[in-house]
């Protein structure tokens, strides 16, 4: 696995960790922004509430992690069918 994850470009593999940092912090975020509307007594249940939208947050986080991994995977499999770059002779050119 290890030679093959080196097959993957470097660009690709930066992405990937944007992409794994972003699908983490981007849901916590947009959750605490949204806690910060439930105050008690406006809210009929802020404390339910808020566990909600921790669990949503969770939720979402490890789906957009799955997502990532699949495309992890499918740039593993790519590179793997490709195969290492092997350069060959050249052509001979036609002589008149």
């Amino acid at each position: 696995m290890g030679r093959l994850w080196n097959q993957v470009s470097p660009a690709i593999k930066r992405r990937l960790g944007w992409a794994c940092a972003g699908s983490v912090a981007v849901p916590w975020v947009l959750a605490e922004l949204a806690k910060t509307s439930f105050q008690p007594g406006l809210a009929s249940d802020p404390d339910r509430t808020m566990r909600f939208i921790d669990i949503l947050a969770m939720s979402v986080g490890v789906f957009a992690l799955s997502m990532v991994f699949t495309v992890a995977l499918g740039c593993v499999l790519v590179a793997a069918m490709k195969g290492p770059a092997y350069l060959g002779d050249a052509f001979p050119a036609d002589r008149p």
